[in-house]
């Protein structure tokens, strides 16, 4: 992950870089002018409190595919892309997390490592990210990843294969494997990437590999989180939840938030969520962790990462990061300052 967490911001000497820099800005035109051009046409609004976005967009070419990495700095929803830019996207997520909808009932979450892939000419979508997120994204051209479709398989693509969303990727996953020696090429060869041989062989590389992702997951079930139309109390609680999950905020705290009763809160997570909302913060807290060990810098430990998430009873956090990502934190931890050191 460190590669991937350092393309376009770190030279080859580990020496921080703007040379990819496109935008640094709180101006919602600026970014918008440059996101535009990266990604296509789209709406964005803030979550919650109305604020000033804090956004970073770096961007690179590797033949018809763009790599970006980029920030918003605030919690925002992202809708109504433009169809007409012919465009689509892979989404990764490096910080925080990002919710991905392509249905009114059914939506998709992704933490670090995890990608989303999206035919943003063919089918409907939109996002939320939190306020911690950062993505590296790839944008592809329809019709170029059409072409290549036709002349490694020997037809035409299925048209529903372009309407399927999937979500890939994870620690120790084959994309993760790609696009770490991806940004690797960018970072060490990147006149190379953009102007030679070596950008026309990772641009087939990644294409070829998204287009057998897509078709393995073109006939089966679709892997996304069942979701219910929830009442404003839950919404509101669970944008709390995003926000203060730090803090770990007590039951009391999320109803008053709510505007309801504890017990009406209660219930109205098990009908509308499947689970309570003191379950739910538990899930976010414990995202989070994940994400600051796979993240961490050298001198952090478990203790003062689970800490800092609440989390005082370090042998009972163990237990409940155990059940949840099938690994102790200490070895999240161990293998990213693995990846660091290789």
């Amino acid at each position: 992950m460190e590669a991937i967490r350092n393309v376009l911001v770190h030279d080859a000497s580990g020496h921080p870089s703007t040379n990819h820099r496109l935008v640094a800005s709180s101006e919602w035109d600026d970014i918008r002018q440059w996101s535009d051009k990266v990604y296509m046409p789209y709406d964005v609004t803030p979550i919650g409190k109305a604020r000033r976005p804090d956004s970073v967009l770096d961007a690179t070419r590797i033949g018809h595919f763009t790599l970006s990495r980029f920030k918003y700095g605030i919690p925002v929803n992202i809708k109504d892309f433009s169809p007409e830019a012919g465009t689509g996207m892979v989404l990764t997520t490096l910080r925080g997390s990002a919710r991905h909808w392509s249905e009114l009932r059914t939506f998709s979450d992704t933490g670090v490592g995890d990608a989303f892939v999206v035919d943003n000419s063919r089918t409907h979508y939109w996002v939320d990210f939190d306020h911690n997120h950062l993505q590296v994204n790839l944008t592809f051209e329809h019709d170029a990843l059409s072409q290549l479709y036709e002349r490694w398989f020997g037809e035409p693509a299925d048209e529903r294969l372009w309407l399927r969303t999937f979500r890939l990727g994870g620690s120790g996953s084959p994309w993760i494997g790609l696009l770490s020696y991806v940004c690797q090429c960018i970072t060490h060869l990147p006149e190379a990437v953009q102007a030679g041989p070596l950008g026309k062989h990772l641009e087939e590389m990644i294409g070829v590999h998204l287009l057998t992702q897509w078709r393995t997951h073109l006939d089966q079930p679709a892997a996304q989180s069942e979701y219910r139309l929830a009442p404003r109390h839950v919404l509101a609680a669970e944008r709390h939840i995003r926000e203060n999950a730090r803090h770990a905020p007590t039951l009391s705290e999320l109803a008053a938030v709510a505007g309801v009763s504890v017990r009406s809160l209660g219930q109205a997570f098990r009908e509308y969520r499947g689970c309570t909302p003191m379950e739910a913060l538990r899930e976010q807290r414990l995202q989070g962790v994940r994400a600051e060990l796979l993240l961490a810098r050298p001198c952090a430990t478990v203790q003062s990462i689970a800490a800092d998430w609440g989390f005082s009873n370090l042998g009972y956090f163990a237990k409940l990061f155990q059940q949840r990502f099938n690994e102790l934190p200490s070895t999240s931890l161990r293998r990213h300052a693995g990846t660091r050191h290789s």
